[in-house]
C-alpha cells in the first residue's frame, strides 16, 4: 500500500481505481450490451407497428373494394332497366341512398362513351369523365383503385370543407358479362386517419402515409403542435410537405419509402420538425402511397439512457463509502495533521488571524500547512467582501420593497375599476369589507351601503340562505381555500339573477385564513343563450323524429313558451301566395279545429299573414285593440291582446306564416327575433318536407315494384333470423305468402343438415357487415333449390347496432345440374380410357379363340351335345366381341358434325326404325305431342338418332307385357338461350329411388345380358351438344326422361363463325 514516497499519489490513484473501476466496467460492458438489445427491440417494435397498420389499410381498402363490387351488381339491373326506359332517375334515387348508408363521398354511374347519367353530385351529371385514368382503366374490365385525392364536391365548397377521398372504379356489367358502363366511387379517407392513430407508439410515435410527391395524405397526431410551430395552417394533408429543415430534401425514411424498398433505420434521421427520429417503411402499391412510421430517438433509447445515468448513480454511491474509508485510514496514518485542525476550529471561531507553524516539514504534511495558511488568508480576505455585500444587499430589498408597494397600490386601482366582475373582499363571517365599482354597477348598491355595514347574505337569495347552501360555500372555500359554481343572486330592486361565483381563501403573512375575495359575473345574458339553443335542439329533435307535422307544432308551442309568454299559435301554410290551403291554431298547448277565428278576411283591411307573406318582413301587433288588421277586433275579444306574425321562408321563398300570441300587451321584444328566425326556417323545412311525402312516397313505390318483380329472391330479416319482408319472386319459389313468412325464421326454409352453416353466416353479417353462402332452401312442397347467398348488414348509425340484414338470393340449380355434369363427363373420360385399355387386352385372344373354334369346326364332324357346345362358343365369342365393340365406342367416340336439321323427322324416323324391330309388339302404343312452330337445331342427327333409339329400348325393355310411350317436343330455354325440350316417359316398371342416382354411371345396369353404357353414352352425346339430360322415376309407375338441347351450341358456333351473344 505504501509503495509510493508520496502519501498523495498513494492515496489519489487508490481512490481512483476503487470509484471509477465498477463504472468503467458497466460502461464498456453493460451499456452497450443493452443498448444493442434495445435497439433490436425497437426495429421489432417499429416493423410490427408498420406491418400492422399496413396490413389494416388494405384490409380496409379490400373491404371498401368488396363493397363496390356487391353494389355494383345491383346496379347493374337497375341500369339495364334505366337504359331500356331512357329514364335514370331511379338510379340517382338509388345512388344517394347508397351513398347514404355506405358513407360515400361521392357515386357516378356512366356509359361506355364517358357520359354520366347519374351522380350524386348534380353538376357531375351529364360531364364526361373519359379523362379520369381510373374510369379508362374501368373500361378495361378492372377494379380500378386510384391513389388519396382532394374532392371539391358542391356540399363541401359550400360548407368550407376539404374532402380527400380514393375513388374506386368498377364496370358495370349486364346479365351476358358486356360491359355496359363503370360505376366510380369516392370514398372518404377520413377513416384512414383514425386507424393510423389507433395504435399508439409511444409520447412522440406516429404513423402516416405520402404520395409520390412526398406530401403527407392522412392527418399527423400532432396536429395543433405542427399548426403552433407554424409548419402548417390547416392541415397536414398535401400541405406538409416532409423534408429535412436542414437540406430542404426529403427526409431519409420517405427517401427510401418513394424507391419502394421496404426497410427501417436505427441510426437515426432527421424528420420534418427538426427533431432526429428512428423510423420504418414501406410501400402500398395498391394506393401509390408510402407508409412510415417514426418515434423520437430519445424516446426510443430512453431505457438505454436510463441505464446510464444508472450507472453514475451506482459510481455516486459506491465512490462515497470508499472516500469516507480512505478518510479514515489516512485519518489514522496522518496524525500530524492534528494541529492543522485546531487551527482550523480557531477560524470557525471567527479567529481568520490564526495560522499554522510548519516549520521543519517539507513532506506532504509541510505543504498542506503552507496551503492551508494561503486558504486563511484567502478567507479572511472573502469574509471582509461577504460583509460589504450583505450591506449592498439590505439596501436593494428596501429598493425593491418601495417597488412592491408600488405594484400592489396599482392592482388595487385596477381592482377599484373593473366593471364587468363584481370583486367584493370579506372577513369569515360574511362582513364586506371591499365593495369595487363592477359590484355597484351589477348589484345596485353605493359603497357606503355595504363596506363595513353589510353582510355577504345581503346578496343572496332567501333559499340559500335558509338551506345552508351559503354556509357551505365559505366553508368549502375555507377548507379547500377556494369554491367555483353558479348561484342566484338579488339586486337591489329585487331582481334574482344568475351568477359565476368564485370564492378564494385569503391569508396573513403567516398563512393564517383572515376572509374570502368573491369574484362574481352576471350570466343572464349566458343563460339566456343557452335557454335558445336547448330549445332550437329539442324543437330539431322533434323534426328529426319524423313524428305528425301537428306534433311538431304542439312541441315548438311548449319550447317557446318556456322563454315568451304566449297563449297562442298559428301555422298558415299558402299555395302560390294565395288562399291558405292549411291553417293549425294551438291555444295553451291545445291543438284547435281550422276555423278557430270564424273569419277569413274583411274586405276593408288586409289580414297580417297576407302582409307577411308579401312582404317576407314580420309585422308585431302590440295592442290588437287598434284593430290594425283584419282579425285584430276577432283576436281581442278572445283575449289575445298582442301577437307577432313571421314569414316560414324555404330557400329563400315564403312558403307560410308563423304567428304568436299573448294575452299580454307588448308581450314581444326584439331580443326574440333571432330565436324565432332559426325556430321559422325550421318549421319552413318541415312544411316543405311534408310537401314532398307524397312523391317521396310515390318514389318509395317504384323502388318497391322493382324489389318485388327482380328476377333475383330478396329478403330482410332480423338479426335474430326472423322474416321481416319478402319479394314475389322468393315467394313464388318457395310456394309460401307473405304472412307466413314472417312467421318463420330463416333456418325454418333450410334442411336441418345446413342450419348450423345458416347461423354462423348471420353472425358473419352481424360482426362484419356482410357474408356469402351457398346453401340449399326447402319449398313448401318440399323441394330442395341450390342457392347463393349475399347478404348484407343494416346498421344504426349512432349505436353501431346490426338492425336488420338484407340478403339476394340466387337460384344456382342450373348452375349445379351443370357442374354435376361436367363431374361426369370427366369420370366418363377416366373409365372409358380404362375400358378401352381391357378391350384392347381381351381382344387379341378372343381373336386367337375365335379362329381355333372356326378351323375345329371345319375339321370336326361334331354333332348331339358336342355340336351344341361348339355353338355355343361360337354364339358366346360373337357377344363379346360386340361387348368389346361397346367398350371401345364408349372410349373413343367420334366427333360430332352439327348441322342444321329438323329435329321432329329425326323423331319419327327412329320412331318408324322401331316399330321394325322384333320388340316392338302390338301391345306397345306411342302417342307423339309436338309444338306447332318447332325451330331447326343444330346437331349431329347420327348422334341424336342413336340417344333415341337407346332410350326407345330402354323403354321397350321396361314394358315386357306392353303399354305406352309418350314422346313430347316443345320449345324452351337453356341458359337463358333458344332451345327444344324432348320428354320420353313409358309406362313401364320404372327404378327404385336409390338406382336414379347412378343410371347415368359406366357400366351401371340392372338387365342381365346389359354393358351398363348405354345412357352414359347417351348423356355425353347431350354434354356435347350443349344440353342437359335429367330422370325421373318411381318403382312401378314408369320413367320420365327430359332432353334439352340448345338451338346452336358453343362448339357448332365455332366451327360455323355463328355469334351467339
Amino acid at each position: 500500500m505504501f509503495l509510493f514516497k508520496s502519501i498523495k499519489k498513494g492515496f489519489i490513484l487508490i481512490l481512483l481505481m476503487c470509484s471509477f473501476m465498477p463504472l468503467l466496467l458497466l460502461l464498456f460492458f453493460a451499456f452497450p450490451k443493452a443498448k444493442a438489445d434495445l435497439e433490436s427491440v425497437l426495429v421489432r417494435n417499429l416493423e410490427g407497428v408498420k406491418q400492422k397498420q399496413a396490413e389494416l389499410v388494405k384490409m380496409w381498402l379490400n373491404e371498401r373494394k368488396h363493397e363496390s363490387k356487391i353494389i355494383t351488381k345491383n346496379i347493374s339491373t337497375l341500369f339495364a332497366n334505366a337504359i331500356s326506359a331512357d329514364d335514370f332517375s331511379a338510379l340517382s334515387e338509388y345512388t344517394e341512398k347508397i351513398k347514404s348508408e355506405y358513407g360515400y363521398k361521392t357515386i357516378s354511374i356512366a356509359l361506355p362513351e364517358g357520359n354520366v347519367v347519374a351522380s350524386t353530385e348534380e353538376t357531375a351529371e351529364g360531364s364526361n369523365i373519359m379523362e379520369y385514368d381510373y374510369y379508362r382503366e374501368a373500361l378495361k374490365g378492372n377494379i380500378f383503385t386510384s391513389d388519396i385525392r382532394y374532392l371539391a364536391s358542391e356540399v363541401d365548397i359550400r360548407n368550407s370543407i376539404k374532402s380527400y377521398v380514393i375513388f374506386f372504379a368498377v364496370p358495370l356489367l349486364n346479365s351476358d358479362n358486356s360491359l355496359i358502363g363503370a360505376v366510380v366511387f369516392g370514398i372518404d379517407t377520413t377513416p384512414l386517419n383514425g386507424m393510423l392513430k389507433s395504435l399508439k407508439l409511444g409520447a412522440t410515435g406516429e404513423t402516416f402515409l405520402i404520395n409520390r410527391e412526398g406530401y403527407m395524405v392522412t392527418e399527423s397526431r400532432f396536429l395543433d403542435e405542427l399548426k403552433n410551430s407554424g409548419l402548417i395552417k390547416n392541415t397536414t394533408i398535401f400541405e406538409l410537405k416532409v423534408l429535412n429543415p436542414r437540406t430542404g430534401m426529403y427526409t431519409k425514411g420517405v427517401e427510401k419509402c418513394l424507391s419502394g424498398r421496404d426497410g427501417y433505420d436505427t441510426n437515426g434521421y432527421i424528420n420534418y420538425n427538426g427533431c432526429k427520429v428512428l423510423g420504418a417503411w414501406c410501400w402500398i402499391s395498391d394506393i401509390n402511397c408510402g407508409l412510415l412510421t417514426q418515434i423520437n430517438i430519445h424516446e426510443g433509447f430512453e431505457t438505454a439512457y436510463s441505464l446510464k445515468n444508472f450507472v453514475l448513480s451506482m459510481l455516486m454511491v459506491l465512490a462515497f463509502p470508499l472516500t469516507l474509508a480512505a478518510f479514515y485510514f489516512s485519518r489514522k496514518i496522518t496524525l500530524p495533521l492534528y494541529k492543522i485542525t485546531e487551527v482550523t476550529k480557531q477560524i470557525t471561531s471567527g479567529d481568520l488571524g490564526q495560522r499554522v507553524i510548519y516549520k521543519g516539514r517539507s513532506d506532504e504534511i509541510g505543504k498542506l500547512a503552507k496551503e492551508f495558511n494561503v486558504m486563511a488568508a484567502s478567507l479572511e480576505e472573502k469574509t471582509i467582501k461577504l460583509r460589504n455585500y450583505t450591506i449592498d444587499l439590505e439596501n436593494k430589498v428596501k429598493e425593491r420593497t418601495l417597488k412592491l408597494q408600488s405594484t400592489t397600490n396599482f392592482l388595487n386601482s385596477i381592482l377599484a375599476g373593473s366593471t364587468e366582475y363584481s370583486i367584493i373582499a370579506q372577513d369569515l363571517s360574511g362582513n364586506i369589507l371591499a365593495f369595487n365599482k363592477g359590484a355597484s354597477l351589477i348589484y345596485g348598491y353605493r359603497q357606503e351601503e355595504m363596506i363595513g355595514v353589510a353582510n355577504i347574505r345581503k346578496l343572496h337569495v332567501e333559499d340559500d340562505i335558509e338551506s345552508g347552501k351559503v354556509d357551505y360555500i365559505l366553508d368549502k372555500a375555507l377548507k379547500t381555500g377556494r369554491f367555483e359554481g353558479e348561484v342566484m343572486k338579488r339586486k337591489k330592486n329585487g331582481e334574482i339573477f344568475p351568477v359565476h361565483n368564485t370564492v378564494t381563501l385569503r391569508r396573513d403573512e403567516n398563512g393564517k385564513p383572515i376572509g374570502f375575495v368573491v369574484i362574481s359575473k352576471d350570466i343572464t345574458k349566458v343563460k339566456l343563450v343557452a335557454l335558445e339553443k336547448d330549445i332550437i335542439n329539442n324543437i330539431n329533435k322533434t323534426i328529426a323524429s319524423g313524428i305528425d307535422i301537428k306534433e311538431i307544432y304542439q312541441t315548438v308551442f311548449r319550447e317557446l313558451k318556456r322563454m315568451i309568454d304566449i297563449t297562442w299559435l298559428s301555422v298558415a301554410y299558402f299555395l302560390d301566395g294565395s288562399d291558405i290551403v292549411e291553417e293549425t291554431n294551438i291555444i295553451d298547448g291545445v291543438l284547435l279545429t281550422k276555423d278557430w277565428l270564424g273569419i277569413r278576411q274583411l274586405p276593408e283591411k288586409p289580414l297580417a299573414q297576407d302582409v307577411v307573406f308579401e312582404k317576407g318582413i314580420p309585422v308585431f301587433v302590440s295592442d290588437t285593440l287598434k284593430e290594425e288588421y283584419a282579425t285584430d277586433k276577432q283576436l281581442y275579444e278572445k283575449e289575445i291582446h298582442s301577437y307577432l306574425c313571421f314569414p316560414l321562408k324555404s330557400k329563400g321563398k315564403s312558403v307560410g306564416t308563423l304567428t304568436l300570441g299573448s294575452y299580454k300587451k307588448n308581450a314581444f321584444k326584439e331580443m326574440h327575433f333571432d330565436l324565432l328566425n332559426q325556430v321559422t326556417s325550421q318549421i319552413a323545412i318541415t312544411i316543405e318536407n311534408a310537401r314532398l311525402f307524397l312523391s317521396i312516397k310515390e318514389s318509395e313505390k317504384k323502388y318497391r315494384d322493382l324489389v318485388e318483380n327482380a328476377p333475383e329472391m330478396i329478403h330482410e330479416i332480423h338479426p335474430e333470423g326472423k322474416f321481416v319482408d319478402v319479394n314475389k319472386t322468393e315467394l313464388n319459389k318457395l310456394g309460401y305468402s307473405l304472412d307466413e313468412m314472417k312467421q318463420m325464421n330463416l333456418e325454418d326454409i333450410v334442411p336441418v343438415e345446413y342450419r348450423d352453416e345458416i347461423r354462423r353466416h348471420v353472425n358473419l353479417i352481424k360482426e362484419t357487415g356482410n357474408s356469402e353462402l351457398e346453401t340449399v332452401f326447402l319449398s313448401k312442397s318440399g323441394n330442395e333449390i341450390n342457392v347463393e347467398i349475399h347478404g348484407t348488414g343494416i346498421y344504426n348509425r349512432k349505436t353501431g347496432e346490426c338492425i336488420f340484414i338484407r340478403e339476394f338470393v340466387r337460384d344456382i340449380s342450373e348452375r349445379k345440374r351443370m357442374e354435376e355434369q361436367v363431374r361426369r363427363s370427366e369420370k366418363l373420360a377416366s373409365m372409358g380410357e380404362l375400358a378401352a385399355a381391357i378391350a384392347h387386352e381381351i381382344r387379341n385372344p378372343l381373336g386367337a379363340i375365335c379362329n381355333s373354334v372356326g378351323i375345329l369346326d371345319s375339321r370336326l364332324k361334331l354333332s348331339g351335345q358336342d355340336r351344341d357346345l361348339l355353338e355355343m362358343i361360337v354364339g358366346e365369342s360373337e357377344r363379346l366381341d360386340r361387348i368389346i365393340s361397346d367398350f371401345l365406342s364408349f372410349a373413343h367416340p367420334r366427333e360430332p358434325s352439327f348441322v342444321l336439321q329438323d329435329i321432329k323427322g329425326i323423331i319419327k324416323n327412329t320412331i318408324f326404325l322401331l316399330g321394325q324391330d322384333k320388340r316392338f309388339t302390338d301391345k306397345i302404343e306411342i302417342k307423339e305431342i309436338y309444338e306447332s312452330v318447332l325451330p331447326k337445331v343444330y346437331i349431329d342427327s347420327d348422334l341424336i338418332h342413336q340417344i333415341l333409339w337407346n332410350l326407345f329400348i330402354n323403354s321397350l325393355d321396361a314394358m315386357p307385357n306392353g303399354g305406352r310411350i309418350r314422346v313430347v317436343v316443345r320449345k324452351t330455354t337453356l341458359f337463358l338461350r333458344n332451345a327444344i325440350e324432348i320428354i320420353i316417359s313409358d309406362t313401364g316398371i320404372g327404378m327404385a329411388e336409390h338406382e336414379i342416382n347412378k343410371v347415368f354411371e359406366p357400366f351401371y345396369t340392372t338387365k342381365s345380358e346389359g354393358t351398363g353404357l348405354g345412357l352414359s353414352v347417351v348423356q355425353r352425346i347431350i354434354d356435347e351438344h350443349g344440353g342437359t339430360i335429367d330422370v325421373k322415376s318411381k318403382y312401378g309407375r314408369g320413367t320420365t326422361f327430359y332432353i334439352k338441347l340448345p338451338v346452336v351450341n358453343e362448339k357448332q358456333a365455332v366451327q360455323n363463325n355463328i355469334f351467339t351473344g
